[in-house]
């Protein structure tokens, strides 16, 4: 869903597939079963290469391969940490890529920033906006759009982190493992990536020029989606702690989900509170690194 990479189904699912497959054909190279899965999603997500793909295509599939790369590289140079490491990085290595690229190509990097975010544009002209409400709906949906197409580098590090979630899952599952990435309630990370917060916060209000203000928006996008995401996990603990009731539990997420601006907020403090205070080891409960 947060991914900008999105012009067809399938190159959506090239940012969960290929990961998968290259983790499944590199880690369990021995595993008849895997090996075939890997292989038919790499066959089915690249089928269209024997086609006339579009320039989005090679850019979907592309960012899909760095990724896999690095989390190959990072599950192998580091197996014991924690998967939230080992995503973080394989985005970074893959980001880095793209950055070493556009350094020696500047003009490419260019026309690839315009041509993903073009199509947040596009996306608009398939609405109608003549009804009476239609001119206000417009002025919104395309200050949206605008917001979105400055910071979709840190949506696309969003969704590729979640898409590793699904590749360690689905990994780890072909090894019969049953708890294969940890319940939610013990997510966290290091700490000290609030200095991060901090300094995109930094680029974004201090008047240092356009571009250090995009970047310190994308890396306060992409720290306030960490953040929330802890929070929710402190969230969930405290309910799963409280409420035993399944009815109880499909309640809250009822309501979480109808107060969503209420939730994302309470998620965030809470996943800020967390860095400082430990919330889980305060409540009583040891955190644990998943």
């Amino acid at each position: 869903m947060l991914s900008p990479l999105n012009s067809s189904l399938l190159g959506t699912a090239a940012l969960v597939g290929v990961p998968t497959a290259i983790a499944l054909l590199a880690f369990h190279r021995r595993h008849a079963p895997s090996v075939v899965v890997g292989a038919g999603l790499l066959v089915v997500l690249f089928a269209g290469a024997f086609g006339t793909p579009t320039s989005m295509w090679y850019v979907e599939r592309g960012w899909a391969l760095l990724l896999a790369g690095g989390f190959v590289v990072a599950t192998s140079l580091l197996p014991d940490r924690s998967l939230i490491v080992r995503s973080t990085t394989a985005a970074v290595v893959a980001g880095a890529a793209v950055a070493v690229t556009g350094l020696l190509r500047p003009e490419l990097l260019g026309d690839l920033d315009s041509r993903i975010g073009g199509q947040f544009d596009r996306a608009l002209l398939w609405l109608d906006f003549s009804g009476p409400a239609g001119a206000s709906l417009e002025a919104a949906l395309r200050a949206m759009a605008d917001i979105a197409r400055r910071i979709y580098p840190a949506l696309l590090g969003l969704a590729s982190l979640a898409a590793l979630g699904v590749t360690a899952y689905v990994s780890k599952r072909m090894e019969g493992i049953e708890d294969a990435i940890g319940p939610l309630r013990r997510f966290r990370f290091n700490d000290h990536l609030a200095w991060l917060l901090v300094v995109g916060l930094m680029l974004l209000i201090l008047p240092f020029g356009s571009w250090t203000a995009r970047a310190g928006g994308n890396v306060v996008t992409f720290m306030g989606g960490l953040y929330v995401l802890r929070g929710a996990a402190v969230l969930v603990w405290v309910g799963t702690a409280v409420v035993s009731s399944g009815w109880s539990i499909a309640l809250w997420i009822v309501a979480a989900l109808l107060f969503y601006p209420v939730t994302l907020g309470a998620a965030l403090v809470m996943g800020l509170s967390d860095t400082w205070l430990d919330l889980r080891s305060r409540l009583g409960v040891e955190a644990e690194n998943d």
